[in-house]
């Protein structure tokens, strides 16, 4: 799936700032650093694969629906990793030569040889709780991708060497035979290196599976249903934006041959958020991730394609409107690549005068809503655009409204049917009294 660096500010994937929000951080909950770079990577590649993202979407479900779960204990795999990393030769896994390192250490402490012990030991514990694990998965129907995923380990696992050492494993580190030390470090960090790495990133995956199950139990999240073919799809019930601590929630489907919903309201009535909110149910849609929504229903599209919290481009010498403009076009040469764009603008071509936004948006809106192949989710301003498009049945038209209380605007942030009429910007502004402020200013003056 295609996005490009505007798409991913817009929704917020990342964040530079390590005490700002971020989707990232809100679904990052799992144990271990491996499971975090791994749900970062995961995050980075967003897929347009039917199969994929099945596969995915059973194997978290599977860990929602099943009492099953890989005990992982960060402290430990910490030092396994820190343990994996040592620089030092591994211990010589003959007698002679294991007695040996064994009485040097006794003589001198060795800060290496800690570090290889109890390594070793928090990696046998490891490997013991993935064993059971594994035991009890043979009483689930687990999810055939998952199996794939699992052989290797049951496979490393059942070496000779290691399964005995699973089989015997002492209480304490230090009840670890020299001998014992010499050959399983050999093992893990020479002859077996490779399969032992590929059997930690299996445990990793586990790791962020149940993270991601784990959301699930928040009964405001769920997983996405897809559509396959050719047929543009999107429906979304109870969807809510996750940073809002009491999110309004508001559902929304296409109806008939309409792939174009035309977006009006004031400001701060909600408009931006929704736009976000969609963009980042489709987003982790095409991950097979928990979506912020009581339920989604969605094709599989090729592309993400946002214009949100859009920047003036100071340095290469663009204004606000030719950066709209360039971005717009952007647009339509990925539709003209690809097929199956899901497409949201925020407030088209603000950054001009109204009448050429007014021509502008109109023009774009008429063309975008007979491209049937993507979806567009467009809001504006200029209502007068609205009004000459209302009769089209290409365009599905929906509002955020607001009502004025004692001069105060208050909304209640749910999405409406149709085209908004209030005008209460000019409201807002009589009530902050600027004009009474401007107007003592001028009185001053002349005195």
């Amino acid at each position: 799936m295609h996005l490009d660096n505007q798409t991913i500010s817009d929704i917020e994937l990342f964040s530079p700032y390590k005490n700002t929000d971020s989707v990232y951080k809100y679904y990052n909950k799992t144990n271990t650093n491996g499971g975090s770079e791994k749900l970062y990577n995961f995050f980075r590649n967003p897929v347009s694969d039917y199969q994929f993202l099945q596969d995915r979407r059973n194997e978290i479900q599977f860990f929602y629906d099943n009492d099953i779960r890989l005990e992982l204990y960060k402290r430990e795999i910490d030092f396994i990793e820190h343990y994996l990393k040592i620089g030092r030769f591994p211990l010589r896994a003959n007698w002679i030569d294991a007695i040996a390192d064994g009485v040097q250490n006794i003589i001198v402490e060795s800060g290496d040889y800690y570090i290889i012990r109890e390594g070793i030991y928090h990696l046998l514990k490891l490997f013991s709780n993935l064993k059971q694990f594994l035991e009890e998965l043979k009483d689930f129907e687990v999810p055939q991708s998952l199996q794939k995923k699992l052989a290797h380990c049951h496979s490393f696992l059942k070496q000779k060497s290691l399964a005995l050492k699973l089989e015997n494993l002492p209480k304490k580190s230090n009840k670890l035979k020299w001998i014992t030390l010499g050959k399983l470090d050999t093992l893990f960090r020479l002859k077996k290196k490779s399969e032992l790495h590929e059997c930690l990133d299996t445990i990793y995956m586990i790791d962020v599976l149940q993270t991601l199950a784990g959301l699930l139990k928040d009964k405001r999240f769920s997983l996405a249903t897809y559509q396959p073919g050719e047929k543009t799809v999107f429906e979304v019930e109870e969807c809510f934006h996750p940073f809002l601590d009491e999110p309004v929630k508001n559902s929304y489907s296409f109806k008939n041959d309409c792939n174009l919903c035309f977006l009006t309201g004031p400001n701060m009535s909600g408009k931006s958020t929704f736009l976000k909110t969609l963009g980042l149910i489709v987003y982790l849609s095409h991950l097979g991730f928990p979506v912020p929504a009581k339920r989604v229903k969605t094709s599989i599209y090729k592309g993400l394609f946002t214009t949100i919290n859009l920047s003036d481009n100071l340095n290469l010498g663009f204004s606000h409107f030719y950066t709209e403009v360039k971005r717009v076009k952007d647009m339509a040469l990925q539709l003209k690549t690809h097929q199956g764009i899901f497409v949201i603008f925020d407030e088209l071509f603000k950054g001009t005068n109204v009448k050429d936004a007014y021509d502008s948006t109109l023009m774009v809106v008429k063309a975008l809503s007979k491209i049937k192949s993507s979806i567009f989710f467009i809001s504006s301003h200029i209502l007068e655009v609205a009004e000459d498009i209302d009769c089209s049945d290409d365009v599905d038209f929906r509002c955020f409204e607001s009502a004025l209380v004692d001069d105060k605007a208050e909304y209640d942030f749910k999405l409406k049917g149709g085209i908004s009429k209030e005008r209460v910007g000019f409201q807002i502004v009589k009530r902050e009294m600027i004009e009474d402020i401007l107007e003592e200013i001028i009185k001053n003056e002349k005195k």
